[in-house]
């Protein structure tokens, strides 16, 4: 059920470029969309406190008028019905910190919805969560990974998945 439910999003999102290309078409702007995505995996932050997160993180760019960005989240493994901070990292997983910094459109800008990329997860009473962000910009390719923070104490990442 849950690979059905991926492939549901993926198919959301295929939606979403099909409709979009027109808009592109002659406008000297990028023509095809960009899809990147990955799993997530748990951190030392998250196995700390007995999380065993796993999950998928998809962003497509888009080519509609000057760009679009669409960042979903899928996951399990959480606290039931709490709300987790996640954005869009400018690093890799594998970075000291893990995913690196935030992810801004216009660098040392705002750190708020609009500037940055946030998929804040929600989740049901099973602990699985889904959620989406989108962005009138096409995030830079230092746009690399997805980090989940923990509610209580946002320094902690619990989870993060590489976008590639």
């Amino acid at each position: 059920m849950y690979g059905r439910r991926i492939g549901q999003l993926i198919v959301v999102i295929a939606l979403v470029v099909v409709a979009a290309a027109p808009a592109a078409a002659g406008t000297g702007v990028r023509k095809h969309a960009e899809v990147t995505k990955g799993a997530f995996v748990t951190l030392s932050g998250g196995a700390d406190l007995g999380y065993e997160v796993e999950g998928r993180a998809v962003m497509v760019r888009v080519p509609w008028r000057h760009g679009r960005t669409l960042v979903a989240v899928h996951v399990r493994g959480l606290d039931p019905e709490t709300v987790y901070p996640a954005h869009v990292h400018n690093a890799p997983c594998s970075a000291d910190p893990p995913g690196g910094s935030h992810y801004q459109h216009e660098m040392g800008g705002a750190v708020d919805a609009v500037n940055e990329i946030w998929p804040a997860v929600t989740t049901n009473a099973a602990g699985n969560g889904r959620s989406w962000a989108t962005h009138g910009h096409w995030a830079r390719p230092d746009a690399q990974s997805v980090v989940i923070h923990y509610p209580a104490d946002t320094s902690i990442r619990l989870a993060c998945a590489d976008l590639s």
